[in-house]
């Protein structure tokens, strides 16, 4: 997040959190630091709705009111809000669905505030609020960054002009081929197959064909590699995702392919104590829009701290992400399986 941003969101929150006339919610995704959440003043009248299990836990740590869903609204209760503040999302259809679902929530008169950068579709989304509320935008430029105020005059009618959610909240049937799995939108790459977890689970099938120990799939998003490597014959599965929606959708992968395996909320296995056989895991790179070599750190530090001493991790990156030079000083073997396609599967033990 820019300096930019973090000065905007700051100061929008301080804003609203003043204005004694109702209370504000907070819609925090991914696109926040830890820094940023501890630097947010804690209030009673301001609540907060998460998807992100890290975000969720850092906030109550502080005493704020969260609310943790796949963007719920419905779960935050009858009361409407005289505020509400988003810095918008990398996907369209949440952004769009937190878009609308804040026209509903809104007290007549509240404001929503957006925020983002250019390079975010900031404007866009400004300019689809205008439509949604029917009403102009207050717009203000800092820098490359925007943020939008618009407020709600009237009642929700037939005639409210809704975005479109592509039905955001639906875990749906999607296939690649012949490969059919279900997913949603909020689940990165929620409909496709990514590339580097299908050379993942190539080497995964080739490595541990005989291998009757435990797995854990570190980052699951909708299941892929669960779904891949269900032939293999371990003799536990355990999956983790720091995303709800994600969580959702590998709990529902599991259960229409009857595989026996536990899904767990959490972050970046934080909260899990076991330590298995086998780790599987494609980290990611980006923290909302920006990439991050700490999220690399925090994996690698995280597979060493749950496989067991004689176990072996499988991870694949991007072939530009020195994955391996990080890991060299953790364990005592890195050894690059395979490069292809840009990726790059590396074997730790």
């Amino acid at each position: 997040m820019s300096i930019h941003i973090d000065n905007i969101l700051q100061t929008t929150l301080q804003h609203c959190i003043a204005d004694a006339s109702g209370p504000t919610l907070w819609i925090v995704d991914e696109n926040i630091s830890h820094e940023q959440l501890s630097a947010v003043r804690h209030d009673a009248s301001l609540q907060c709705l998460t998807n992100r299990f890290d975000v969720a836990f850092s906030l109550r740590s502080s005493e704020f009111h969260v609310s943790l869903s796949d963007f719920l609204f419905d779960e935050l209760g009858p009361k409407q809000f005289q505020h509400i503040v988003y810095r918008v999302s990398k996907e369209r259809a949440l952004v769009h669905h937190c878009l609308n679902e804040s026209l509903r929530h809104l007290a007549i008169g509240g404001q929503l505030h957006i925020i983002g950068n250019k390079d975010d579709g900031i404007n866009t989304h400004g300019k689809n609020a205008e439509k949604l509320f029917a009403r102009k935008a207050g717009k203000h430029k800092h820098s490359t960054a925007y943020s939008f105020t618009i407020s709600k005059s009237r009642e929700i009618s037939n005639e409210t002009p809704w975005l479109d959610t592509k039905d955001y909240t639906v875990i749906r049937s999607c296939s690649v081929g012949e490969f059919e799995f279900l997913s949603k939108p909020g689940v990165y790459g929620w409909n496709k197959l990514d590339k580097g977890s299908v050379l993942l689970a190539r080497e995964a099938m080739h490595a541990f064909a005989n291998n009757t120990g435990s797995v854990l799939d570190l980052g699951c998003g909708y299941g892929y590699l669960l779904l891949a490597t269900a032939d293999l014959p371990f003799s536990a599965r355990c999956a983790t995702d720091n995303n709800v929606a994600a969580v959702h959708a590998a709990e529902a992968n599991v259960k229409a392919a009857q595989i026996d395996a536990h899904v767990w909320l959490d972050d970046c296995a934080a909260h899990i104590n076991d330590r298995f056989d086998v780790v599987l895991c494609n980290p990611p790179f980006h923290q909302g829009f920006d990439t991050s070599s700490a999220i690399s750190q925090k994996f690698i530090k995280s597979i060493k701290r749950h496989l067991k001493s004689s176990g072996t991790a499988l991870v694949v990156v991007n072939q530009f992400i020195a994955l391996d030079k990080l890991a060299a000083s953790e364990f005592d073997k890195v050894e690059v399986l395979c490069e292809e396609q840009g990726f790059k599967v590396l074997s730790l033990s």
